[in-house]
Order: C-alpha cells, then sequence, then structure tokens
C-alpha cells in the first residue's frame, strides 16, 4: 500500500500560494508512487465535511501550509488529525510567525524563510522518520518516508520561491 500525506492549506491567501503548492504536489506525487490527500472543499458555506474526516483518517500524517492567517476551516482540519492522533507538520511564513496555537507533542512546527529551506527540510525529515522509522528492519517504510521528504522538500522549494518574489 503506498502512503498517503494529507496536505492542507489556508484557502484565503490572494496569490494562492498554498493551494497552488498543494495541488502541484498533489500532482507531482502520482507519479513517485506517493498519495497526496487534499480537502475537500466544495465552493458553498462552509459546513464539517464527512469526505475531509475520511482523507485524513486515511492519512499516514497531515502537513499544513500556514503561511498567512489561519482560517476556521484549517483549524478544524488540524483538530480532527489532532483527535486521530496524527503526526502533523505546520509551515508558517518565519516573517508572519506561529498562526495557530496548541500544546501538543504530535505537532512538529517549521519557520520558514528564504535563508533556511535545508535546515526546515531536515527538522521534517528528522520528524518523519522518529514518527515511522522506529524499526529500522523495515526497509519499506524508510523508502516511502524519504520520499514522504523528497516531495515535502520540492513544496518548501516552491513556498520559498513565492517567499522570494514576495521580497522583491
Amino acid at each position: 500500500m503506498n502512503p498517503s500525506i494529507y496536505i492542507t492549506y489556508n484557502k484565503n491567501n490572494k496569490k494562492h500560494v498554498e493551494e497552488s503548492t498543494a495541488l502541484r504536489l498533489q500532482t507531482l506525487s502520482n507519479l513517485y508512487g506517493i498519495n497526496v490527500l487534499l480537502p475537500y472543499r466544495p465552493d458553498i458555506a462552509f459546513s464539517k465535511d464527512s469526505e475531509t474526516e475520511i482523507r485524513i483518517s486515511k492519512s499516514a500524517c497531515v502537513v499544513v501550509f500556514s503561511m498567512s492567517k489561519l482560517t476556521k476551516r484549517l483549524k478544524d482540519e488540524i483538530q480532527n488529525a489532532l483527535s486521530k492522533a496524527k503526526p502533523i507538520i505546520i509551515i508558517y511564513d518565519k516573517k508572519i510567525g506561529k498562526t495557530i496555537s496548541h500544546n501538543n507533542d504530535n505537532i512538529k512546527e517549521i519557520f520558514l524563510d528564504s535563508n533556511n529551506s535545508d535546515e526546515s527540510l531536515h527538522e521534517i525529515s528528522k520528524y518523519l522518520k522518529s514518527k515511522f522509522n522506529r524499526s529500522q528492519k523495515n526497509i519499506e517504510n524508510s523508502n516511502d518516508s524519504n520520499l514522504g521528504v523528497a516531495l515535502l522538500g520540492i513544496g518548501l522549494g516552491l513556498l520559498v520561491l513565492s517567499l522570494i518574489s514576495d521580497n522583491d
């Protein structure tokens, strides 16, 4: 079974950087045998939907792009993931800072700027390996984790490009 990563994002970003990055990662993931699940967000008024909850349940971990002000929908998705004890990686824009308050060991926070993307990727890798490679006997889990880290590295690169272009 291919690993699943649930990637969620704020939809209120003017340039839609978070959403377009998630969509690009979903497209790329299919080439490498990783299953990226995205939120189900119909263009109707906010309502709690079971499809998004199912996608979170199916995922091995949750990645949150929170590069702008937190939306209620994203906050609800994070709470849902926490209730299912999913490992969560939250990626913030370092200039904006933390947009989510929590006190949970299952959350890894990454503060991204154009000068630290390699350090951020290393932190993500270390976190995922600590969550999924507890027994080094399972080579398949190790390869899955490496594929996930590589995919997220592409995502970090896309987000850094956006940060750099915003500075110009």
